[in-house]
């Protein structure tokens, strides 16, 4: 890894982007990173509004900076009307992008125009929320499903450890539940592997 990689999750209030940003920082730190920091950035405050969070992790740094990130090593897309191929082209070199849909990663690529160096993760979040019943409020949420997909990219966080903030964060049942679609989200994840020059 980077000596600090920087994460953010675009979404919609409801959908559970901060505490997404939060159960990174979370299963960070139970793998043993020195640094982890997480913080979301709000419009209105309210269901349905854009919001960005942002997380950053290092293997041997402590985190002192609390500022908005613009240029992501990750990008994790719950509802992909809030981003755009600006957003989306500011992700660093070698990144990694996870979006919330039904398409395949090479569709993503074009629409967005994604350089061949990223990996790009695309997985039906919505549909797996809603078949296993991950509501709240009558509507799906996306942050531990995400969490599973993007499980398949990392190198320093497993999918155990991922599942393990899971249900640190998200106490009893509905924890249990929200590890269990991140599971199911990981398996039904489609990938495309950035080309290393």
């Amino acid at each position: 890894m980077l000596l600090i990689t920087e994460i953010i999750v675009f979404g919609r209030g409801g959908q559970g982007g901060v505490t997404c940003a939060e159960m990174i920082a979370e299963a960070a730190f139970l793998s043993d990173f020195k640094g982890v920091a997480s913080f979301p950035s709000f419009g209105t405050e309210r269901r349905g509004a854009p919001v960005e969070a942002y997380t950053r992790i290092s293997l041997d740094e402590t985190i002192w900076t609390r500022s908005q990130i613009y240029e992501p090593d990750i990008a994790l897309v719950l509802d992909e009307t809030v981003t755009d191929k600006e957003k989306i082209a500011n992700i660093k070199p070698y990144g990694i992008l996870v979006v919330n849909t039904p398409k395949d990663p090479e569709i993503i690529a074009k629409e967005y125009d994604i350089s061949e160096d990223k990996t790009i993760i695309t997985c039906d979040l919505t549909k797996i929320s809603l078949e296993n019943n991950l509501l709240v409020d009558g509507l799906p949420v996306f942050n531990a499903p995400i969490l599973g997909a993007l499980s398949n990219a990392l190198e320093a966080i497993s999918l155990d450890v991922i599942k393990e903030a899971i249900v640190e964060h998200i106490k009893g049942e509905k924890g249990v539940l929200n590890a269990n679609v991140a599971e199911i989200s990981a398996k039904n994840s489609k990938i495309r592997r950035g080309v290393k020059k």
